[in-house]
């Protein structure tokens, strides 16, 4: 307890420091029930938020200002990172901060595959700031897939992207090649979780990794049936291993549902039981994620000296600007708060009872 305490004093104080700064209930209700884009970024302005927000006279178009948004996260990314003293910590950090890396490669990669020049997809990139290491600048300038390949190191991403090539090239399409990014991101991720000296620090970690990839892949097997129309067997072979209850038989009966009262049924219970009145696929998503935000929450109120203190915190903040950019989206299309309210989780919603003045 005391070498954990040591080990984890300070970053556990700048986490929770971090996570005061949190959208409230009250904050959430404001910017739900705000009745414009102009009084939505108002009242976003009296929040953490406001240090990344542009001047309301001058907002840049949309997908610019969902980035800026992020701004935040990746700062906090570095702060936590910078929190550890071992290295072993610090890398568990830099492997869940990866997955943003691949997003900003996946851009890279469809600027190569239509002849993009950067300047021309620059404002959707996420502002990754100092904690990346990639070779951006000779990645935008390669003229080639093999070429770019050749700017990537064997062990993040140039070998899973290596084996992906073929695929690529056979079909004429990217999604091979963005899988291979997203799974490359969650190996690097479990081996992080494998090479922590503490065992209680691998099975904390795992278990919250274990719940997020369980959501994923439910997420996934839902959008690669309903959205690509992929076939069983091509929707299980694009999901994850290692999760914690859904199982590779479970993952095979979900792909080959029919319907949506047949794939909940095929859930494990632990889920089955957070989307029983669920009627679109959409919503199951969102059930999901309530029910693992409520598994971050309690991360909190166990024993503070752990590096699942980290990893419940950089969740917690993701999913946050995930529901906020959701709120932007809706107020630049109108939609009135119960349609925006039917597009996120329950947890999200929870301060609408907060009532004005």
């Amino acid at each position: 307890m005391l070498l954990a305490a040591a080990r984890y004093g300070y970053p556990n104080a700048k986490v929770r420091g971090l996570r005061s700064s949190l959208l409230t209930d009250q904050d959430r209700h404001f910017l739900l029930t705000a009745k414009d884009l102009t009084t939505f970024f108002s009242y976003l302005g009296t929040t953490p938020y406001s240090s990344c927000l542009p001047d309301l006279e001058d907002l840049p178009s949309l997908p610019a200002l969902e980035r800026q948004l992020a701004r935040p996260l990746m700062d906090n990314y570095a702060k936590v990172a910078r929190s550890f003293r071992g290295e072993k910590e610090r890398a568990l950090v830099l492997a869940l901060f990866r997955r943003f890396e691949a997003e900003n490669l996946k851009l890279v990669l469809r600027a190569l595959f239509v002849n993009l020049g950067k300047e021309e997809v620059v404002h959707l990139l996420y502002p990754l700031g100092q904690l990346s290491d990639l070779e951006w600048d000779a990645l935008w300038a390669s003229k080639t897939f093999p070429g770019l390949l050749e700017h990537l190191r064997p062990e993040i991403f140039g070998r899973s992207l290596q084996h992906a090539l073929p695929q690529f090239e056979a079909q004429g399409r990217l999604f091979p090649l963005e899988m291979a990014l997203d799974f490359s991101c969650f190996r690097c991720l479990q081996q992080a979780v494998f090479d922590l000296g503490s065992r209680s620090d691998r099975t904390v970690a795992g278990n919250i990794l274990g719940s997020y990839i369980d959501i994923l892949n439910i997420s996934w097997v839902i959008r690669l049936k309903t959205a690509y129309g992929l076939s069983p067997e091509e929707t299980v072979n694009y999901t994850l291993p290692e999760g914690n209850l859904v199982t590779l038989s479970c993952l095979n009966q979900l792909a080959r549902a029919e319907d949506i009262a047949t794939f909940i049924n095929h859930l494990p219970p632990t889920f089955q039981h957070e989307v029983t009145t669920v009627k679109h696929w959409q919503t199951i998503g969102l059930q999901l994620q309530s029910w693992f935000l409520k598994i971050l929450a309690r991360i909190f109120t166990g024993p503070p000296f752990h590096i699942g203190i980290a990893i419940a915190y950089l969740l917690e903040k993701e999913i946050e600007l995930a529901n906020l950019i959701t709120l932007l989206q809706a107020k630049s299309q109108d939609l009135t708060v119960d349609e925006t309210g039917s597009k996120l989780p329950g947890r999200f919603t929870e301060g609408t009872h907060v009532q004005a003045g």
